[in-house]
This record gives structure tokens, sequence and C-alpha cells, in this order.
């Protein structure tokens, strides 16, 4: 494109901008003077409101520039970002149960509620209104090409930005500035050769199915077009963009390592095992003729056979391993100089991302409890063994019926109890839970949308020579939309399960097997549902009646209004007589309101869908606050008899106000100081006291049971006199519970609208080296110390019922043994009846420690030059005090640092979801040659980590084990190396081409436990037999990008 060209199209969109600026503004001749002395610009650096000259912070921040974005090669902000050691894995594309399909940060594992995310220095909208999400930004509203850089800083920083900055501050900053008319565009697929040898043997035995060979699978594209332009004789500024991206799905089914769930057998040994939910149909009934005092498993089969045992579904190969992803992009943002003194400015942004979050086919998980006895599609031997006398319900705990030989039957001498059948006879009903797979309805698909708006409307200006100000207004908004599909009803479900004959004379169905809810209420949409026959017997009509789809919908909202007055003192003579520079400060007020608001359905509402582990109610909540801050950089020293001594203090008053009437105040404060003898060293130092207040979320989330623990130490053994903890829980001597195959258990979730702030104390102190006889060389080591107290925090399922097995004793009874409700048959997954309560309080408290390390290094050679960089953190600390107490008073404790598991790596918005090892780094060293061509390698490394469950903490550890079954006790550190190769062609178009993870390294594989082995594979973050957010997964990653600006 031509000079004159780029020019006449400038101008020819300046009308648009000034259309979707803030005010038309007349244009006005004037002269402008060259300064003929060039001074330094002032730069707002991400923890300040304050500009300074140069790059200088007290506090370590981390850049990541738009070059090395693009050489990354990935298409998602936060691939991006968990490749920085600072930051541990959350909301990501490769969950696929537990997935809400946003997209988050975590810094330092403290959870993504406790990382503000900012775009521009300013707030982004919280991304997901569902009950298990939190307050954290929604970041695939992020243009990745549109970057300018992206700065996280450590530490706390409430004192700046207000609640949430408490591990620290991810700030997007969108290139504004740029001129010209720029197409980016990336295509990205992944390469993988199966052939793991470890798990092949188990999935052969099985005879699963899996891939072998060199597989090609999860194309993703994304494209971005930008313009920006001045105008108005250079006074305004405008730049546009949008963008598209499509990545394509990867189910576990397309990597051999991931075609079964891995777990254990009772000798020690590995199999591929799976869910007791299975499409030929487990039940639990009671027969003693096989076991007293505890149910026994049945499996039908087909051609109405019964065996005596439990049969496995291997669920893993419908599981997402990467959601399919479609997302639009678009934005603009323009200033405009009307004078000095008004300055205004817009921001707007718009995405659209729908993604779908796939898993097995539903089914019916425990959610029947009895069979009826004149069901005519029951086989003899099959009812020989569920209609046994000793299976009959003779009676009820609660709504939880009572076979004749049940441990817990109240009265074991009562006789069956006669049920009236509608038609003038009774019968009788055998215990029988019943876990049956929906194979024939397909997996479960849960299609997640989120739109997101933000909006920025301001002015700045200069009001004298000292005070200039910003104000502005910033609205936004998500609106969310869940829908659910391939479900069962539960009400449904039982309907089509109580199947007769119907013997009703004249009945236009007479002589049929129907539901008796034809019979008894009318129901002619009852089709009965064949679980007698095993796998396939259900006909289609059947499944469609029980099909059904559960719908969500809502949205989260944030308003901010800011205005503050930033003034340079050295006029007014408040300089300090050894520096050169007056006293700045900045002074201002925030108000900020945000709402929540989340509807479902009937399904969702009651609970009838089978496959969701319990009931997902509506929410609404909201909360304001108002707030004065204060901030203040004192040079005290300036070339003097040291380089450099500066001192940086901020406070900031919030009070907020709740939609429940509750209120709190806060206050944060920051101190600071650098210290630079001579130019070539410089020390500082940070102090923060932080805050994160309640979201809303924790603070109003309805109570429900859902999937929450991986363990259940009472489970898969038989009760002794000396379980005594087991006891406590309401088990008796001689039971036993059955474990969950699938390793999941449930918990009652929700909010507490009493929560408090928690408060955190952040310190970093380091040092940044520029020797002057390096040049281009830097250096930077920072130490950082984050504690959080009254953390605002659950105490975890596993934790609860590892809390109350480990102290209970013959005569003390911890208080986590009253959070323990077992069901009637003492099962803590069978039914709803039975979960672990676990809500929200401000308990505890959270610390992380550790030093960062980071360096650059640039060196010209004969032909181009070389550049080399490196940032790394090594985790010296994560202990958590979760507020349960041992037997002897003392507080529980323990240190995650080096390890993982169900409690170190449980995922959520409060806690870690990845392994924690005590050292990872990210090095790259590039080529850039004159002629235009450049290349690039980067190594990525995770250190080593074991499982908790062998840690000398007994909080995670509670039978003191030092070693047990695996895989994935101990894993040791993986190396990751990237390459790619750049074009630069006249400064203007730049191609890449390069392969991530180039020596195609596969991930470690965990055990998801079973005989008698702990799970270290939590749902959620763990997915695949593996931690897929944490390590390379799908194989390469080989990607061709271009840049073209014009």
């Amino acid at each position: 494109m031509t000079h004159r060209n780029l020019t006449n199209l400038r101008y020819a969109a300046a009308p648009l901008a000034l259309s979707i600026a803030l005010a038309s503004t007349p244009s006005f001749a004037q002269t402008t003077d060259v300064a003929e002395a060039e001074t330094e610009a002032l730069i707002v650096v991400t923890g300040s409101r304050i500009a300074r000259p140069g790059v200088d912070s007290p506090s370590p921040v981390t850049v990541v520039a738009s070059e090395d974005i693009k050489l990354q090669g990935v298409t998602r902000v936060e691939d991006i970002l968990n490749s920085l050691p600072a930051v541990s894995a959350s909301q990501a594309s490769s969950l696929a149960n537990g997935a809400d399909g946003t997209a988050t940060v975590d810094l330092r594992g403290l959870g993504s509620n406790r990382t503000l995310a900012l775009i521009n220095g300013r707030r982004i909208v919280p991304g997901d209104p569902s009950p298990a999400s939190g307050s954290a930004a929604d970041i695939n509203i992020i243009p990745a090409a549109m970057l300018k850089q992206v700065e996280v800083l450590t530490g706390g920083a409430s004192s700046v930005y207000g609640a949430d900055a408490v591990a620290g501050v991810v700030n997007f900053i969108i290139d504004d500035e740029f001129e010209g008319f720029r197409v980016d565009a990336q295509y990205g697929f992944y390469q993988h050769d199966n052939n793991n040898k470890f798990i092949r043997p188990f999935l052969d035995a099985r005879g699963f199915p899996y891939p072998d060979g060199g597989i090609s699978d999860g194309g993703s594209i994304d494209a971005t077009v930008a313009f920006g332009s001045k105008f108005a004789d250079d006074r305004g500024h405008f730049m546009i963009y949008g963008g598209y991206r499509k990545i394509e799905a990867v189910t576990q089914s397309e990597r051999d390592f991931s075609a079964c769930v891995l777990q254990n057998t009772s000798s020690g040994g590995n199999n591929c095992g799976g869910s007791a939910t299975t499409p030929n149909g487990n039940i639990l009934v009671f027969d003693t003729a096989v076991t007293t005092g505890t149910s026994t498993f049945y499996t039908f089969a087909p051609n109405g056979g019964f065996v005596n045992g439990l049969g496995v579904f291997n669920f893993a190969p419908f599981n997402h391993f990467q959601r399919p992803d479609e997302r639009f992009t678009a934005g603009a943002f323009v200033k405009y100089e009307v004078s000095d003194s008004f300055r205004p400015y817009m921001e707007f942004q718009f995405m659209d991302n729908k993604t779908v979050a796939q898993i097995a086919p539903s089914g019916n998980f425990g959610n029947t409890l009895t069979l009826n006895c004149d069901n005519p599609l029951m086989s003899a031997a099959q009812a020989a063994v569920i209609c046994d006398t000793d299976n009959l319900i003779s009676g009820f705990v609660g709504t939880f019926p009572a076979a004749t030989t049940a441990p817990y039957n109240p009265d074991p001498t009562a006789p069956p109890i006669d049920f009236a059948d509608g038609q003038g006879g009774t019968y009788n009903q055998g215990y029988a839970l019943t876990l049956r797979r929906n194979l024939e309805g397909g997996p479960r698909q849960s299609n997640l949308g989120h739109t997101t708006f933000r909006g920025v409307l301001g002015a700045k200006g200069d009001i004298s020579d000292v005070w200039s100000y910003d104000a502005y207004y910033q609205y936004g908004k998500v609106d969310y939309s869940q829908v659910y599909s391939n479900e069962f009803s539960i009400a449904r479900l039982t309907r089509a399960l109580d199947a007769v004959t119907d013997n009703r004379p004249g009945s236009a169905t007479q002589g049929q097997i129907v539901c008796r809810s034809l019979i008894t209420a009318g129901d002619t949409n009852c089709v009965p549902y064949d679980l007698f026959a095993g796998e396939g017997g259900a006909s289609d009509a059947a499944v469609n009646y029980l099909n059904v789809s559960g719908f969500q919908s809502g949205e989260t909202t944030e308003q901010v209004a800011n205005v503050s007055f930033t003034g340079d003192l050295t006029n007014y003579g408040m300089v300090f007589p050894w520096a050169e520079d007056g006293v700045r400060v900045n002074i201002g007020g925030e108000w900020r309101k945000e709402t929540l608001e989340l509807e479902v359905d009937n399904g969702f509402a009651t609970g009838d869908l089978s496959g969701q582990g319990g009931a997902t109610l509506p929410l609404s909540g909201g909360f304001d606050v108002l707030e004065f801050f204060a901030e203040t950089q004192i040079p005290v020293i300036q070339n003097g008899i040291v380089d450099t001594f500066e001192i940086s203090a901020g406070y900031r008053r919030s009070h907020y106000e709740t939609t429940v009437d509750q209120s709190f105040n806060t206050n944060t404060f920051k101190i600071g100081a650098e210290l630079a003898p001579i130019p070539d060293i410089r020390f500082r130092a940070m102090y923060n006291q932080a805050v994160r207040a309640p979201n809303i979320q924790e603070q109003f989330r309805t109570s429900a049971v859902g999937l929450s623990g991986s363990n259940d130490p009472c489970a898969g053994i038989t009760i002794s006199a000396t379980d005594y903890g087991c006891l406590a829980q309401g088990l008796i001597v001689g039971q036993g519970v059955t474990p969950n195959p699938a390793g999941q258990y449930n918990g009652l979730l929700g909010g507490n609208p009493t929560l408090q702030p928690e408060t955190a104390k952040t310190w970093t102190a380091g040092v940044v080296l520029q020797p002057n006889f390096i040049p281009r060389l830097s250096l930077t080591i920072d130490y950082f110390n984050i504690k959080v107290d009254d953390a605002i925090r659950s105490f975890g399922v596993d934790a609860v019922l590892n809390n109350c097995v480990t102290n209970a004793t013959a005569t003390f009874t911890p208080d986590s043994c009253a959070l323990v409700n077992r069901d009637a048959a003492g099962s803590l997954w069978l039914t709803p009846g039975g979960f672990t309560v676990d809500l929200p309080n401000n308990v505890g408290s959270l610390q992380t420690s550790g030093i960062e390390i980071a360096g650059n290094y640039s060196v010209p050679v004969s032909f181009g030059t070389v550049s080399l960089s490196m940032n790394g953190t090594y985790l010296d600390s994560y202990e958590v005090e979760n507020g349960l107490t041992n037997g002897d008073g003392s507080a529980v404790s323990y240190d995650c640092a080096g390890l993982y598991g169900p409690t170190c790596s449980v995922g959520g918005v409060s806690d870690a979801g990845a392994p924690l090892p005590r050292w990872r780094h990210k090095a790259r060293v590039s080529l850039k040659t004159d002629s235009g061509f450049g290349v690039s390698a980067q190594w990525r490394f995770i250190g080593k980590v074991k499982a908790e469950t062998i840690s000398s903490f007994d909080a995670l550890n509670p039978s003191g084990q030092t070693d047990h079954a695996g895989p994935g006790t101990r894993i040791s550190s993986y190396s990751y190396i990237d390459a790619v190769l750049t074009y630069n062609l006249k400064e203007q178009f730049t191609f890449r081409l390069g392969i991530n993870n180039l020596f195609d390294k596969e991930p470690p594989l965990v055990t998801s436990g079973g005989g008698g082995t702990p799970n270290l594979c939590p749902t959620g973050p763990c997915n695949g037999n593996t931690y897929p957010a944490t390590y390379d997964t799908l194989g390469r990653y080989i990607f061709a990008g271009v840049t073209l600006d014009f």
C-alpha cells in the first residue's frame, strides 16, 4: 500500500473514529513549538498510579513483550501466562469435568480469586456467574495480537487497585497507539506419536481400543485485523480491531496414555479402571448368601443374566482433552486532545466465546434405590436375588429404603412392605441402588457461552503546571449461558423403571408392559426402561423419553467511577535538598458496584439431572464499595552520596455494602524504598497490606450437594472397634462401605453471607543489577513472602475426612467429624444424602514465599544480534493452616511446596489447581540476523514433585505412608524445548514457523486410586491421567504465523 493510499485511508476513517469518540469537537488551528531538548518520557508502571521516568519499580514486575508472545505460537492468552514460572494453571481449555468456559490466571498458586487482572490499568469485569466460579476475570477478551506487553506484578497491590490484588496483578497493555493496517494470522495443530509402553498392557488386558502411531489434530486458527491512525491534525488517534479464533476438539481417545483411567489393584499393580456406572448396569443388593453386614454388587448381563461382581466402564475416551472453541473479538480505542486540560478518551471491547465441555454419557448414578418385584422385564435369575426375602424393603430411614438384612434397618424383624400396585393388588420392592450408563444416548455436553462487553469513557488533562487529573467511568457486563444436553431426568427415570403389565380389563394397553404411572396417574408419555437386558437393551423410545437438557443463564456486571489527581510538587518547593525531583502524589476516589444473577431451569434447580451430582440453584447478589486512595513517591537522594534513594507509600480506605445489608471497612497500605548506591546496582523493597473482599458467589451461593472430594478413608474396609473416626461419623463395627471406583465424593457446597474480608501481608525485597561494564545485561533477584490471614476458604472435603479419621480417639472426637453426613448406607457418593459439609469461612491462613530470578542480555555479532532471557521461580514454602485442629489442639498445617495431589492441587478459585514444584524456569536464546532471518529456542523447565500422600504431614498423609503404588508418587523434573524460525521483510512483514515441545515429550501419568491406593487425580485439574494445563499433553504443537503491517 502506497503512502498516499494509506494517508487517504486514514482521512476516510477519521469520521468513523470521531463518531465513536466521546464527543464531536471542532478543529482549531494551532502552532506547535518543537522543544530542542529531549526529556525522558514519564511511564506508568503496574503497581503505581504515578508516572515516573524510566521503568524502575520498587516491586518486581515481569514483562512479557509482544515479540515473546508471538514467539510462543499459542492462540490462547492463558497458555502464554501458564508458561510463566510464577503462574499456576487455573481454568484452561484442557478442563472438561468442572469447566466453566472461561480462562483465568492464578499467580503463586493462591487461587484465581487472589489475582487481579487489568486492561490498561483498569479492572476486567468478573467473568462468570456460575456458582463454582469466583471474581476472576475471563481473559478470553484479550486480543493477543494487539498486546503491547503483559506486566505481572508480584505481591499485594490493594492500596493502588483495590481488593483482590493479593498474590499480584496481571496488567494486559493493549497497543492503543498502533498506527497502520495490520493483519495477524496463525494456524497451529498438535502432532503426537502414540507409543506409550506403560499403559498399553493394561489396555490390552481390558480389551480397550487405543490409537497407534502418529496423529495430527487439535487444529486452531486465530486471525486479527487492526487499523490505527491519527486524525484532526494529529490531535486525535484511534485504533480498531476485530478477531476470530476457532479451535478443534481433542478427546482422550486420541492419545493412548489417556485411553483409560489408570487405577490400582489391591495387590498394588495397575489396571485400566473406570466407573461403576456401566452400560450393562451394576446394582447394590443385600445377599446374605454372598456377604453379611454389607451390600454386594451384581452386574446385569444379556439375556437376563445376573453376575455377582462389579463391572467398570471406561469413561476416559469420551472426555475432552482440548475443548472446542469459537471466539469473536472486537474493540476500539479513541482519544482526542481538545486542549492540554481536556483530553477525552474512549475504550470499547467485545468478546463472544462459545465452547463445549464433553464428558462421558449420563445414566443412573445411584439415583434410584429400589426395583419393583412385579416388573415383567426382570428375569427369574435376577428376581431370585433382587426379590429374595433378605433384600426386600421392610422400612425406611427417613426416605432411604432399608432392606430386611441391611445393617442400618431400624427394625430388622419387620416384614417386607406390601405396596399398592394401582390395579387392586400389592407388590414388594427390592433394594437396588442402580448404576447404569446411558451409552445409547451419547456423551454429556455442556455448551458454554460468554459474551463480554467493556466500555470506558474518560478524560484527562493538566489543571496547572503541577496538577493533572484522570477521570473515567467504566461499565462491564458478561452474558452467560449454558445448555447441558444428554442428561437423564431422575423423575422420569423413577417412573420408567417402575414397569408393570397392564392387567386392567378394557384398557387400551391391556396386556402390555407400561409404566405404573400410566395406571396410577394417566402418564401417557412414560416409556418403560429395560435395564435388565444389559448393554443395548434400552429402546430408543425409552432413551428419548429419559433424555433431557438443562439450561442456565445469567450475567455479571461491574461499574467503576474513578477520579484521581496527580501532582508533581517540585514547584511547591517540596524537594529534598539532596534530590533534583520533587515529591509526586496521587489522590482520588473510586466507586465500584458489582452484581451477579444466575437463573436455572427446573431440572437444575430441583437436582433432577442425574449426572450433575446435585442441584444448581439460582443465585443473585451484589455489593458496592466507596474508596479513597492516596499515593506518593519521594525522591530523597539523586546523584549525591548515592545515585538514588527513593521512598514510596500508598493508602486506601474502602467501605463495602452488600445487597443483604452487610457492611464492612478495609484499610490497605504500602510502603517501599529503592536504593541505588551506584547506577549499576539498585536495591528495592516493598511491604503491602492487601485485602480480598468476599465475592458474590462466596457470599450468596445457595448450598447444594455436589462432587468435591477424591478419597473416603472409611470406604473399602471393614469397620473395627478402633476406627474411631469412622465410628464418630455414624458407621458401626463390622460395617463395610463401598468406595467409588471413580474416586469422586460429595460435598455440601455453598456460600456464607457473614464472610469478612481476608487480609494479606506481602513483602518483597530484591536487587537489580545493570553493570555498565557489561552493556545490555540486566539481572534481578527478588524475594517474596505473601501471607493471607482469615482466609476465605473451605476446609476441603478430603481435609475434613482425613482430620476426623486421623485425630479421633476413644475419648476425643474432633469437630471435623460432625461435618461428615453419611447416608443410610454409610456412603458419601451413592446418594445426595451422603456428603461432607464444606462451606466457606474465614478460617486459617496461607503463606507462600520464594525467590524470583530474571535476566536479559543481548550482544551484537557481525551478522546480527544474539539475545538471551531467563525467568525462574524458586518456591521455598506454600504453608497452609486449613482452620482445623489436631487432637492436641494445635492447628492443622502442612507445606505443599514440592508436592501435588487431591489437597495441594484441588483447584477451584481459592486454592492451587496444579502441582507446586520448588523450581520452574523458562529461558530463551534468539538470533536476529541483519538479513531479516531469525531463530529462537526456548527451554521450559518444571521441577520434580512428589505425591502429598507420601509426605511427612499428617493432614495430607494420615496413614503415614512412605510410598505406595503409582504411577505418580514421584514425578521427575520435565524439560520442554521449543523452536521457532522467523523472517522479517522490510520491517513490515514478519513470518513465523515453530514447534513447541519439539521432542514430543509425553506428560507424567498419575493414578486415580483404587485397591486401597490414594487418588492423586482430583476431578478438574487432573484430566486424562495427568495435569494437562501444567504439562504439555497433546504432543508437539506446530504453528505458522504471519504479521503484515501496512
